[in-house]
């Protein structure tokens, strides 16, 4: 299924294409979304340690988290089961970040809702599951962000409500 895939960034690319037009929670199939899940953990946990090219344009060496990976990715399903095609909805690095709201949608968006946490700076709710180490300007724009350390964007859309809805 990712056999083709170069590099983690290809894997994941594939992966959220493939999770959302599979995912039980957005209509899909629960066994497809099982084998989607384990051949891209298995792609991954292969690449871990190899070199690949980032969007920066520089080397960096590939580090595999079942545990970060996987929260990722489940965190990125229930945002988009709440089906607001107005939110601009990024994975950027191992970080998803949800634009296009306030922080007055707490109840929506956090503790309570979708279990994300408000970024005062970037006006912006975010969710990151692991240990990190900050090395980066904590002024940077999530544009910046996204510049260093590649990023995939996700939207709702109507067809897909309409499928969830039925």
């Amino acid at each position: 299924m990712f056999n083709h895939c170069e590099s983690p960034h290809a894997v994941k690319k594939l992966y959220r294409k493939l999770a959302f037009e599979n995912h039980p929670d957005l209509g899909g199939d629960t066994r497809t979304m099982q084998d989607i899940n384990e051949a891209y953990h298995d792609t991954l946990s292969l690449m871990s340690g190899q070199v690949h090219l980032g969007s920066d344009g520089k080397s960096h060496k590939y580090t595999y988290s079942y545990n970060v990976e996987q929260a990722v990715m489940d965190k990125l399903a229930t945002v988009l089961a709440l089906n607001k095609p107005e939110l601009r909805i990024r994975i950027i690095g191992t970080w998803l970040w949800v634009e296009g709201t306030v922080k007055a949608d707490q109840k929506l968006y956090g503790k309570d809702g979708c279990g994300l946490c408000w970024h005062s700076k970037r006006l912006a709710w975010f969710f990151h599951s692991g240990k990190y180490k900050s090395h980066y300007n904590k002024q940077a724009s999530l544009d910046d962000l996204a510049a260093a350390y590649g990023t995939s964007e996700h939207k709702s859309n109507e067809a897909q409500a309409a499928r969830i809805a039925a």
